[in-house]
This record gives C-alpha cells, sequence and structure tokens, in this order.
C-alpha cells in the first residue's frame, strides 16, 4: 500500500503540474510518457525493496505479478479521486472540451455521418464522461496497465528458489 501512495500522489503531482503549465494531455505524448516512465520506475523499486529487504532476496514470478499490480491498483484508487476532484471541482469544463474534441475527431474521419449518428456517438460518449464512470474506468485501465507492466518487470526481477535454498 505504501509504495501504491507513493505512486499515486507521484501521478496526482505530474498530472497537477501538467494542468498548472496548461500541458494538454490529450494532445501532448510527453505527460504520457513521463506517467508510463515513473510507474514502470515504482514499480520496479517496489518489487526491488520487497524482494531485498522483506523477503531474503527472493520473489517467485507470481508474487511480482501480485506485488506490482496491488501497488498499481492503489495508485489507481488515488488518482480515480483525483481525476474525480479535477472533474468536478478544478476544471469542471474538462468533459466539454473532451466532447468536443471528440466530436471534431469523429468528423475529421467520417465526414459523410449523419447527424443523427454524430447526436447517437456524442450521447454515448457523455454518459461515459460522467466523473463516477472516469473514476471506475480509471481504476480498471490504471491497475490493468500495472498488470501489464508488471507482467514484463517479473519476468527480470524473480528469483529462483534452487538460489536461495543451495545451502
Amino acid at each position: 500500500m505504501n509504495y501504491g501512495a507513493l505512486l499515486g500522489f507521484s501521478l496526482v503531482a505530474l498530472s497537477l503540474l501538467f494542468w498548472t503549465m496548461g500541458i494538454d494531455e490529450q494532445k501532448s505524448t510527453i505527460p504520457s510518457l513521463l506517467s508510463n516512465i515513473l510507474t514502470v520506475g515504482i514499480l520496479i523499486y517496489s518489487i526491488i525493496q520487497y524482494r531485498d529487504n522483506h523477503n531474503n532476496a527472493f520473489i517467485t514470478y507470481g508474487s511480482a505479478v501480485k506485488l506490482g499490480t496491488t501497488v498499481a491498483f492503489f495508485s489507481s484508487v488515488i488518482m480515480a479521486f483525483y481525476t474525480f476532484i479535477h472533474i468536478s471541482y478544478l476544471n469542471p469544463d474538462s468533459i466539454s472540451v473532451i466532447l468536443n474534441t471528440t466530436e471534431q475527431s469523429i468528423l475529421e474521419t467520417q465526414p459523410e455521418i449523419s447527424d443523427e449518428e454524430l447526436d447517437l456517438a456524442l450521447s454515448m460518449t457523455e454518459k461515459l464522461m460522467q466523473p463516477h464512470w472516469m473514476m471506475i474506468m480509471g481504476m480498471l485501465a490504471g491497475t490493468f496497465m500495472g498488470f501489464i507492466y508488471s507482467l514484463i518487470i517479473s519476468i527480470f526481477l524473480r528469483t529462483k528458489q534452487s538460489s536461495i535454498n543451495s545451502n
């Protein structure tokens, strides 16, 4: 939980930094890249710390994946609450900006779309852009990405039982 809190609050700080600097996270790849690097770095750090300091320098592949996914889950909970606060109080216009961007994107990719189809697509998008749905989707996406990263990271950080029991 501690490493999840470290990751979650670090991601919140990074997001607040980008928001105060006026960097649009939808248009720039830099925020996403830095968030992913931070996530991978803290997942690696947390697995190494647990393996070396709390588990006698041993961790199985499954335990490392479980630990990384748990860290990602707790950080996702923190990010979900931040997202709710950000959308509801700090930047309530963000949903309308996302809807306008979505409309422009649909019109650019499908210029022959009918008004009824466009309205249907936008109404579905608007339903998913409610703060509670964004919290749920954020938690699921953050946990899933943490799981994927942990699958890869754990290959390199696991230790074999035979190397520990050779005494």
